[in-house]
C-alpha cells in the first residue's frame, strides 16, 4: 500500500506543478486561487509520503494528513462533478480530479490500518 501511495503522491505532485505553472503562464482571472490550491494539493502529497513512510511520526502530523486527505477528495470529487457537470469538458481534469481523490482514499487506508495496527 505504501508503494502505491508513494507513486499516486507522485504523479499528484508532478500534476500539481504543471498546474501551477499553468495559472502563472495563462494569467487567467482568478489563477491566484488556482495556484494556491496547486500549491496545497503538493504540500499534501508531501506529507501523505513524508508521514507514509515515517518521516514524519505523531499524531499531530498524522491527523493534519488525515484532514488534509478528505479535503483533498473533497476536492478532487468536486473537480470531476463540476466537469462531467460543464458544458465544456476537459479531460485533464478528469484525470487530476480522479488522482485526487485516488490519493485521498490510499491516505486514510493507510491511515487506518496504522491505527489498526497500534490496537492489535
Amino acid at each position: 500500500m505504501r508503494t502505491l501511495l508513494n507513486v499516486v503522491c507522485g504523479l499528484t505532485l508532478a500534476a500539481s506543478a504543471w498546474l501551477g505553472v499553468m495559472f502563472v503562464v495563462l494569467h487567467h482571472p482568478g489563477f491566484e486561487r488556482g495556484l494556491v490550491m496547486a500549491s496545497l494539493f503538493a504540500l499534501q502529497s508531501l506529507l501523505a509520503v513524508a508521514v507514509t513512510n515515517h518521516w514524519l511520526g505523531g499524531l499531530a502530523w498524522r491527523s493534519l494528513s488525515i484532514a488534509g486527505a478528505i479535503g483533498l477528495g473533497w476536492a478532487g470529487g468536486r473537480a470531476v462533478i463540476d466537469n462531467l457537470n460543464n458544458s465544456h469538458f476537459e479531460g485533464y481534469v478528469l484525470i487530476i480530479g480522479f488522482l485526487l481523490i485516488s490519493q485521498s482514499l490510499l491516505t486514510l487506508l493507510a491511515s487506518s490500518s496504522k491505527v489498526h495496527q497500534f490496537g492489535n
